[in-house]
């Protein structure tokens, strides 16, 4: 036996100086064993990463929306400010999520669409409530400078 059938597992450099002319072998990877393709694999179990079907995720500002806007409502008491800031951008947001789940339902999950519409809703009404306590705080208040015997008169008949 010569030494080059002794020992075929060593990579030893092709001496092309003697003639032979030898074909290349196949590529097989060292130690890894057969390449196999992966085995089948189950799907995630339901309502695991994103709660619905198979690849599909949350709207990115559902949830965002729906809590700036449940937050929106009682902030309108605060001299409708608060409530304006949040219900506009809860208005935005929950517009926006509804945009691009109208555009693909099926990569989005429908209780983030929903998140999204409730955000929305809440945003809107907590918005007009906010602009309608603006707009009566900004009138007592021109009414009070254009008639300040009237106004005293009114606050001394609540007490």
């Amino acid at each position: 036996m010569s030494e080059e059938q002794e020992t075929p597992q060593e990579n030893k450099p092709i001496d092309l100086s003697k003639g032979q002319q030898s074909e290349p072998a196949p590529f097989q990877p060292l130690g890894n064993g057969p390449v196999t393709p992966p085995p089948f694999q189950q799907p995630p179990p339901f309502g695991q990463f994103g709660g619905g079907g198979f690849g599909q995720q949350n709207l990115p500002n559902a949830t965002a929306a729906l809590v700036l806007g449940i937050i929106a409502i009682p902030a309108c008491c605060f001299y409708g400010i608060f409530g304006l800031v949040f219900g506009v951008i809860a208005w935005i947001l929950g517009a926006g999520d509804m945009k691009k789940y109208q555009l693909n339902p099926g990569l989005y999950t429908e209780s983030s669409y929903k998140n999204a519409k409730a955000g929305k809703i809440c945003g809107m009404i907590a918005t007009i409530l906010s602009a309608l306590f603006i707009v009566i705080f900004i009138l007592i208040i021109a009414g009070a400078i254009t008639n300040p015997q009237m106004f005293d008169n009114f606050i001394k008949g609540m007490k």
